[in-house]
């Protein structure tokens, strides 16, 4: 049913803008004056929202931060941003990091929309349906899509159960791919968050609910990480290659955002609620288990992405190619 809906459903890609300089401007165009950012301390102390602090200081934008969002976002964090929000009279709401800060800036984003209900009301497909304040997402790695999907991933600070909410409301007004904010990322997280960003391509191309639209973008996607996800871990400096990341988690995300993820997120998840484990590298070490359990059924779908990524040719077998794609996702 789902996917005889997806070409008739309310979708839409984020707008993109290139850099947090032109935050102020966007602000002022949708009438707002007031921003919650939310992000996380690392961020912070890397000094990583100063642009962004002086470019709405300079257009006269007040703003207060919220920067204590932990790897696996809780409901205690939204409950502290939401109360953040509210006594300094804010009118949007900037996500400023990787997919956790994003998730938490979502489910804030709910809560003010809906401010009678709870997170876990919300919880599951098409429960907010609401306009949420203006939300800006800006990505520090090049990896989760949080700003392109529809979905905060949010997990009970009681139970550590991790729980997802999705609607159309979640999905941001603008993605702001500024590679500059990414280049002091160091190579470990460099890596996880860049394979996290194939693991969306890769689940959201061999998925069967996918669409002419979501191959193509996951198929860019895996060209644009292989292309480039060696150079940015050597050389995190290297500011077209940050950009083609970013750029790749873009497409990446917007593939999954309709076609779904599989397997490899369902564990991933899990040992992320249970375990605390950083997403991104629990999606690294699982996605070629799965994709070997899979067999030969994906092996035609993996020889695509082979081609894409370059280390394969059309006169292949699939078997071969296949058996090449999962080789390299290890290495």
């Amino acid at each position: 049913a789902f996917k005889i809906a997806i070409p008739f459903l309310p979708y839409r890609k984020p707008e993109i803008t290139g850099s947090v300089n032109n935050i102020p401007e966007l602000m002022k165009k949708k009438g707002c004056d007031s921003a919650l950012i939310i992000t996380d301390s690392g961020i912070r102390m890397l000094g990583l929202t100063k642009r962004l602090e002086k470019a709405l200081r300079d257009q006269g934008i007040s703003y207060v931060i919220y920067d204590k969002t932990v790897a696996n976002p809780t409901t205690e964090n939204v409950a502290q941003a939401l109360d953040m929000y509210y006594e300094n009279h804010c009118n949007a709401i900037i996500g400023f990091g990787g997919g956790s800060s994003m998730d938490c800036s979502k489910a804030v984003g709910a809560r003010v929309a809906k401010p009678k209900q709870s997170l876990s009301k919300m919880k599951g497909i098409l429960k907010v349906h609401k306009k949420l304040p203006l939300l800006i997402a800006i990505p520090t790695t090049a990896g989760t899509g949080s700003e392109t999907t529809l979905a905060a991933v949010i997990t009970d600070a009681q139970t550590r159960h991790k729980y997802v909410i999705n609607d159309f409301s979640l999905i941001p007004r603008y993605a702001v791919l500024d590679p500059k904010v990414t280049v002091s990322l160091p190579p470990s997280i460099t890596a996880t968050t860049g394979m996290d960003a194939l693991t969306h391509a890769v689940e959201a191309f061999i998925g069967n609910s996918t669409t002419y639209g979501t191959r193509k973008d996951a198929l860019l996607a895996v060209r644009l990480i292989f292309e480039n996800i060696r150079t940015v871990y050597q050389d995190g400096t290297n500011i077209d290659a940050r950009r083609n990341m970013l750029h790749a988690s873009f497409y990446a995300g917007c593939a999954f955002t309709k076609s779904y993820v599989g397997y490899v997120h369902s564990i991933a998840h899990s040992l992320g609620g249970e375990y605390n484990i950083p997403h991104g590298l629990a999606n690294a070490v699982i996605l070629p288990m799965v994709l070997e359990s899979y067999g030969t059924c994906i092996h035609k779908k993996l020889h695509k992405l082979a081609i894409a990524a370059g280390i394969a040719d059309k006169k292949m077998s699939h078997e071969e190619a296949a058996s090449m794609f999962i080789q390299a996702v290890k290495d």
